[in-house]
């Protein structure tokens, strides 16, 4: 009986390629903090160079019009923050406050839990969390030197993005000349029209973002300023923000709107109530009139698959990877759309 042999013939350009792939995504592993500064300059680069482009078709300077959208930038910061900042202080400093009293009013009205509590023992599991707290709070102020050594590294991390930014935004193109600097020739046509439809992409979908969380914002602090005053600014602020993390982020900010409004003072069942059906009508005119219309550019990504992919950059980037799982994964799908339409060209 003859047995067939299988021979595979492999290419010695094929293992110099291979070799060379997982070469760079070995360099790639060591600089993974520069080459993400980098991305994160190309999302911001995105973000501002439409309006450099704009300012630089009225005759303005190309350098004049990437220092006056710089300055502005700041100038809009530094207001937002002096305004922002001393309200939610005192709002902290006021939730700080009032906590315990708001606690304990609440736990004496519940008596059904107060007994509960009791009899599993509750209180003596929060008793020694709050200890648990207190010896990591002291801890934590024993290493006051490294939380300052971090703050500033990461402020420095943060001024080099703005660089990076700059010189991307000074330069027009400056982003498609740099891929198209290492790649072969024959390469050029398609990766100027990749990298022009991503930053396209992107820059539409921070943009969509902001206006979002700008919303958002601003709706939540109509309705909470009628019915918590006292942590409107603040609530609100934390709405917008939450934004960020879609489907998910505007139930985690009704959570301690809904929990102020029920432990006062007084305590109320019917300003708790108010509060959730002010935030599931906010969220509701969000899903039906403000997102479609805000985001109608962006690509439509499955909910389970933005959940997954905000879930592996929180593992792989802790915080910065969330919010850079979206526009990552923007890339990922323009490029398998691609690949997929060369497939279909191919056949």
């Amino acid at each position: 009986m003859e047995h067939n042999k299988l021979t595979i013939d492999i290419s010695t350009a094929a293992i110099f390629k291979v070799a060379g792939i997982l070469l760079f995504l070995f360099f790639a592993y060591f600089i993974r903090d520069i080459l993400l500064m980098i991305f994160i300059a190309i999302i911001f680069a995105a973000l501002i160079e439409p309006a450099v482009n704009f300012l630089e078709n009225k005759k303005i300077p190309r350098v004049l019009s990437a220092i006056g959208i710089y300055l502005a930038l700041f100038l809009l910061l530094a207001l937002v923050i002096r305004m922002i900042i001393p309200p939610i202080a005192e709002q902290v400093a006021l939730l700080i406050n009032n906590f315990p009293e708001l606690w304990n009013k609440g736990a004496a009205n519940f008596s059904a839990w107060q007994q509960y509590s009791q009899e599993q023992g509750l209180v003596n599991n929060v008793q020694q969390g709050l200890t648990g707290l207190q010896a990591g709070l002291q801890k934590a102020a024993s290493g006051v030197y490294s939380f300052v050594l971090a703050v500033f590294s990461d402020l420095m991390n943060f001024v080099v993005i703005l660089v990076i930014t700059f010189y991307l935004v000074l330069q027009k193109d400056a982003i498609p000349k740099m891929f198209i600097a290492v790649a072969p020739e024959k390469h050029h046509p398609y990766l100027i029209d990749l990298i022009s439809r991503i930053q396209s992409k992107i820059g539409d979908w921070v943009r969509g973002q902001l206006i979002l969380c700008l919303i958002i914002g601003s709706l939540s602090f109509i309705g909470l300023i009628f019915l918590l005053p006292k942590y409107a600014l603040m609530l609100a602020i934390f709405a917008g923000l939450m934004e960020i993390i879609p489907y998910l982020g505007p139930t985690i900010s009704a959570i301690p709107a809904v929990f102020l409004a029920l432990m006062g003072p007084p305590i109320s069942l019917t300003r708790a109530l108010a509060v959730l059906i002010l935030c599931v009508v906010i969220q509701l005119a969000e899903n039906n009139l403000i997102v479609p219309q805000v985001m109608k550019k962006q690509v439509g990504l499955n909910p389970v698959v933005v959940i997954v992919i905000m879930l592996i950059g929180a593992q792989i980037a802790g915080i910065i990877g969330i919010f850079l799982a979206i526009p990552v994964a923007l890339v990922i799908g323009i490029i398998a759309k691609d690949f997929s339409l060369k497939s279909e060209t191919a056949k």
